[in-house]
């Protein structure tokens, strides 16, 4: 049998139409309840258990990828900005460094186990102190030294 192409159209709309009504029809039923309220098939429903996958990344020198690269909010002056000008030094009290932001000639000083940008300040010794930068997820260790005054003629 050959249709015609508005035949053919009616006819699907038909196929359609009825399958839509046989859907609103059997729907109701798949939600009837007994008198008391309570689902008719609640023993052929299946139950779902809902689970959140967590990752574990190892700490083989690799970083986590879902950690933030650079977890500080105060991102501060770039180390490589600061010079070191000078150290107040105490063993009884505790230390000082005086850093000087090369660019804004803005002066930080910084206790011991005190963050100033990307690095914390790991010790200070009566010549020199030690850093540890960290920038992107990755750390390094430097050491300022304080220029003597014959240094900078």
């Amino acid at each position: 049998m050959f249709l015609i192409g508005s035949e053919k159209r009616v006819r699907s709309a038909a196929l359609v139409a009825g399958a839509l009504g046989l859907l609103f029809a059997v729907t109701p039923a798949l939600y009837a309840q007994d008198a008391e309220g309570q689902d008719a098939d609640d023993q052929t429903r299946p139950s779902y258990v809902l689970e959140r996958e967590v990752f574990d990344y190892p700490s083989e020198g690799r970083r986590d990828p879902f950690r933030e690269l650079n977890p500080t909010t105060d991102v501060g002056p770039r180390f490589d900005d600061l010079e070191l000008a000078g150290i107040l030094h105490s063993p009884t009290v505790g230390s000082v460094a005086v850093l000087v932001d090369r660019l804004t000639k803005k002066r930080y000083r910084v206790w011991e186990g005190e963050r100033v940008g990307g690095a914390r300040l790991l010790r200070v010794r009566p010549t020199e102190v030690d850093f540890l930068v960290t920038v992107f997820g990755i750390s390094r260790r430097e050491t300022l030294t304080v220029k003597r005054q014959e240094e900078e003629l």
